[in-house]
């Protein structure tokens, strides 16, 4: 159920990741997701978006801090809602990672006692920590996300974990955390309160 739709930019100093689906519709990415969390799709190659999204969603489905920080299994379907909808773009600055922009839609589910929001544009910079990682000296460094090292599993699930958390509206009636588009500082911090909900679950993963 569509509630409000409302103008903001957001700009976040993270990655989602290198996707495989560009050109594709809505409906095959999510038909292709779904496929991919079957155990014969599991078995063949991912990409590394493929790979944190099954590893978040698995993480989701389970009774853990981090599920619960998120209001449990039913954040499954944001997060697949949030993958369909990022775009490549290759970015000059390697610190930012997601940049969401424009009209944002707000979705209330009262069966699954879940409220999100989508934004018009979600495009993920290829140059930044998802997949990169400084090697040679020419390179510009790219930064860890949290405590994990940039172009990492680990990371590569933080940094989806972090979008989400600002896409779903919590029970106190605000977002899980605040935005903080271009404020370095307060996007690190909001980076640390999903760590420490989710770091356990991201290292033993």
């Amino acid at each position: 159920m569509k509630l409000q739709r409302q103008f903001f930019s957001i700009a976040l100093l993270m990655l989602t990741s290198v996707s495989a689906m560009a050109g594709v519709s809505a409906g095959e990415k999510r038909e292709h997701l779904r496929m991919l969390r079957t155990q014969a799709f599991r078995k063949v190659n991912v990409t590394p978006l493929e790979r944190a999204y099954l590893d978040a969603f698995t993480v989701l489905g389970e009774q853990n801090t981090c599920s619960e920080f998120f209001g449990g299994h039913t954040a499954q379907g944001v997060l697949e809602e949030l993958v369909i909808e990022l775009r490549d773009e290759r970015m000059n600055d390697a610190s930012i990672g997601i940049r969401m922009s424009g009209p944002f839609t707000v979705f209330a589910n009262s069966e699954r006692h879940i409220s999100y929001r989508l934004f018009a544009d979600a495009a993920l910079n290829t140059s930044g920590p998802f997949c990169t990682a400084k090697v040679f000296a020419a390179e510009p460094f790219v930064a860890n996300v949290g405590s994990f090292q940039p172009n990492t599993r680990a990371v590569r699930v933080l940094i989806l974990f972090h979008e989400l958390a600002h896409l779903i509206l919590g029970r106190n009636g605000v977002w899980l955390i605040p935005d903080d588009g271009n404020q370095p500082q307060l996007s690190r911090q909001n980076t640390s309160t999903v760590e420490s909900r989710c770091g356990v679950q991201i290292r033993n993963l």
